[in-house]
């Protein structure tokens, strides 16, 4: 004891002398963090903007849920099999909490790049990072208001001088007033992606994670964008033909292929995994939908008999993936049970924000409403082979990451005789379905893109055209199928006004989106 005290004193001592001798210059220094600076350069905290879109909004919960609904996937246990029996879990908002808190993140985030690198900020002529964080921005937004409605964002990542927010509780922006902010953010974007990066603190450069500063690839990116958004509008457009020529200029003008898509592709399967796979490999509750294992036997598709497998990493034949599969919103809850989606377990698959075939796909359909089914057919066929590459991709990941020497071959031969002999004919006797179903199975697997697919089924919903999909949870014709997403829990608890915009909750299976005909 005396020892321990004699120490104690000694360091007491030595503290004091220490105090005593420092300047004011090394106290400040005292509670400073290298790791948690105060300000930092635009170009720093973009690369935290482009992962968190990339995992936390694109390829998250909002993905998970959509698969459910949309029966990519079945959900078998805990919060996916309450998704897929439509209990609790479409209506609480605690559901979708994590994404909503991500997304207004980002947003903060990206309102600060934005303030930073425009005129009077202190990055005042770093263009390119501006053009970049305000097609971010309008991405951010584009996918809160899909899913979520009149929403707030006007007052919202607003922040004073010490980083504290200006407005605690933010008022609800109608989605009619959102959907052209998304437009003009693009727009600004294209026009700063002219310019440069001229301030002190250089070119964006290796921080931008997805094209590495590649302004060009970027505008490219903002035109396809441009597009996607207003396609979503169509249900209420007063000038349908006007809309749907510029949805294909819009593309005209973005990727020439599937090497300049918006894609995050840094997933190593160790450090960095693919969020699916996260999800899957810690939870284990999502299992083959039957609706999406007879849908490919309907269509002859090679797809389906490469896409699936036992919970033992087996392959399995796609009559074995009908047999044994979830039968769509009647599952029994249990795991490791029903067999599962190989790209489910594909580590290394990377994410898309907006994919090659997501635009082939959108100007086939274009096209096709415009009665112009020779070029639409084209675009549907350079839309299915770069479709088919991309779930091969996704497949291999998984076959590779667990050795398993999974037989995969969905290359361009495959894709080709595949449209020469069975999509072809289908186009031939209706071509906006075909497209829409061609586009349905493009977007199941483990790059995100159900997100995209819960938009598009409820467009087509809105316009009668729901058949051209086809789901079979017998719970939809019970008016149980959600229309959007409920508000987040944080919100819900600490904002009046969006509070009493939740309600119970119920309103997700009754109120459209403004762009789906609805009023919120």
């Amino acid at each position: 004891m005396m020892k321990s005290l004699k120490i104690f004193s000694l360091a007491v001592a030595a503290s004091a002398m220490f105090i005593s001798s420092c300047s004011k210059k090394e106290l400040d220094r005292v509670n400073f963090n290298p790791n948690n600076p105060s300000d930092v350069s635009a170009k720093f905290i973009l690369t935290d903007m482009i992962t968190s879109t990339a995992f936390s909004v694109v390829g998250g919960d909002i993905s998970l849920y959509s698969s459910v609904y949309l029966e990519h996937e079945a959900g078998v246990w805990g919060q996916t099999f309450n998704a897929e029996t439509r209990v609790g879990e479409p209506t609480q908002a605690t559901t979708y909490n994590n994404s909503w808190n991500a997304i207004y993140a980002n947003i903060k985030s990206l309102k600060i790049i934005i303030a930073k690198t425009s005129a009077g900020g202190p990055e005042e002529g770093n263009d390119v990072t501006c053009g970049i964080a305000k097609v971010l921005l309008a991405y951010n937004l584009g996918v809160l208001t899909d899913f979520f409605g009149d929403t707030p964002f006007s007052e919202s990542g607003v922040i004073d001088a010490s980083g504290s927010p200006v407005i605690l509780q933010p008022k609800i922006d109608k989605q009619s007033e959102l959907y052209p902010q998304i437009q003009t953010l693009l727009d600004d974007a294209i026009t700063l992606l002219d310019g440069t990066d001229g301030a002190g603190t250089g070119s964006v450069g290796n921080q931008d994670l997805i094209y590495g500063g590649n302004k060009a690839l970027w505008k490219k990116a903002a035109y396809g964008l441009k597009a996607r958004y207003l396609m979503h509008t169509l249900k209420i457009s007063s000038d349908v033909d006007g809309d749907l020529t510029k949805v294909v200029d819009n593309i005209d003008k973005s990727f020439e292929g599937a090497d300049e898509e918006l894609i995050f592709n840094i997933y190593d399967g160790e450090a960095n995994i693919n969020p699916l796979f996260g999800y899957s490999n810690a939870r284990d509750g999502l299992g083959v939908s039957q609706s999406l294992a007879k849908k490919f036997k309907d269509l002859n598709d090679p797809r389906g008999e490469q896409a699936f497998m036992d919970y033992n990493f087996e392959a399995i034949s796609l009559d074995d993936a009908i047999a044994d599969g979830v039968p769509n919103g009647t599952p029994v809850q249990q795991q490791y049970t029903y067999p599962i989606s190989v790209a489910e377990y594909a580590t290394t698959a990377p994410t898309l924000l907006l994919s090659y075939h997501e635009l082939m796909f959108l100007k086939a359909e274009a096209l096709a409403r415009m009665n112009q089914d020779g070029e639409a057919k084209d675009a549907l066929k350079e839309a299915v082979i770069a479709a088919f590459a991309n779930l091969s991709r996704s497949l291999n990941s998984t076959s590779d990451s667990y050795g398993l020497g999974l037989s995969i071959d969905l290359s361009e031969d495959v894709a080709t005789d595949y449209f020469d002999n069975e999509v072809t004919p289908r186009f031939e006797a209706n071509a906006l379905k075909e497209i829409m179903l061609q586009k349905y199975l493009a977007f199941y697997g483990a790059s995100g893109e159900s997100t995209e697919a819960f938009n598009d089924y409820r467009r087509l919903k809105a316009m009668g055209e729901a058949d051209f999909i086809g789901l079979e949870n017998p719970l939809n014709a019970s008016n149980k199928f959600p229309l959007r997403f409920t508000y987040g829990n944080s919100d819900v608890s600490a904002n009046p006004s969006v509070k009493a915009a939740y309600g119970d909750g119920n309103y997700v299976y009754t109120e459209n989106v403004w762009w789906a005909g609805g009023t919120r």
